[in-house]
């Protein structure tokens, strides 16, 4: 955001004043604001904004982590939240979206911090020290494919009361689907497109029913090793100079966990 002297009388000073919301940013940054005034002899003036961005709580390595993970193979995923001004403070609570669990421990323990009450009674998650590390899992609620999951730690810092953490969940359940989304381009011929739907391990895998949201779209399947793959294929049967596409392939499975697979198809013909 910036504010400016509109006009400047011969010999006198103008201001420009910048201003740089940084809760959004950690680290060093720079922006710049360019100056153009009605003097056709003068070049435009850049002027540089320069910060060193120390956060009141810390997330490190991101406050948006991903967490990469097999259906019945949860893989936990540590983060440090620390005090910028290396001073204790206590997280007083954690909220969580059900499709993650979250730990949290001093690092390194401190005693006023070895045994805390986990959110009983008003006392702190944890406290007595002035870093922490969060551990984030996911559960069996956590859905296959990709999701966000809300994570916000309750603080006694003031200035930081709240600290959320945004994680991306990436879950593989037992029926790979390649490739998992279909774009079409335009070309001489309708286009045909494949997805390789597969289940490697466990039980057999049935497609029960596959559907396209585009009438214009007629999807198939067979079977390339019955009970364990199958090619999905997408035919176009419009008329050519079609114009964007964006809708979706669904596909219904016996699997338990993934039940319904849908499948983005977008592009243009």
């Amino acid at each position: 955001m910036t504010e400016f002297d509109k006009v400047i009388p011969p010999g006198g000073v103008g201001k420009v004043t910048a201003s740089l919301d940084t809760s959004h940013y950690k680290g060093p940054i720079t922006k710049s604001v360019q100056v153009t005034t009605g003097d056709p002899g003068a070049r435009p003036v850049v002027l540089l904004l320069k910060a060193d961005i120390v956060p009141v709580i810390d997330v490190a390595p991101s406050n948006t982590p991903v967490l990469r993970t097999t259906v019945g193979e949860p893989k936990p995923t540590e983060l440090t939240v620390s005090a910028g001004d290396g001073k204790a403070f206590d997280i007083l609570a954690v909220q969580a979206d059900p499709s993650v669990r979250v730990a949290v421990r001093p690092d390194p323990p401190t005693p006023a911090a070895r045994h805390p009450a986990q959110g009983a009674h008003g006392r702190p998650v944890a406290s007595g020290s002035n870093r922490y590390v969060v551990t984030i899992t996911p559960t069996p609620k956590a859905p296959v494919g990709s999701s966000i999951a809300i994570v916000k730690l309750s603080t006694n810092q003031p200035k930081a009361e709240t600290v959320t953490i945004r994680a991306v969940l990436s879950v593989t359940g037992p029926v790979q689907v390649v490739p998992q989304r279909l774009e079409v381009q335009p070309g001489p011929e309708a286009p045909v497109l494949h997805v390789k739907i597969s289940k490697p391990r466990g039980g057999t895998l049935k497609i029960l029913e596959v559907a396209s949201s585009d009438p214009e779209f007629e999807a198939t399947t067979s079977a390339i090793a019955k009970g364990r793959e199958y090619d999905l294929a997408v035919r176009y049967t419009g008329k050519p100079g079609r114009g964007p596409v964006n809708s979706r392939i669904t596909v219904k499975t016996d699997e338990p966990q993934q039940r319904t697979i849908v499948i983005p198809l977008t592009g243009r013909l």
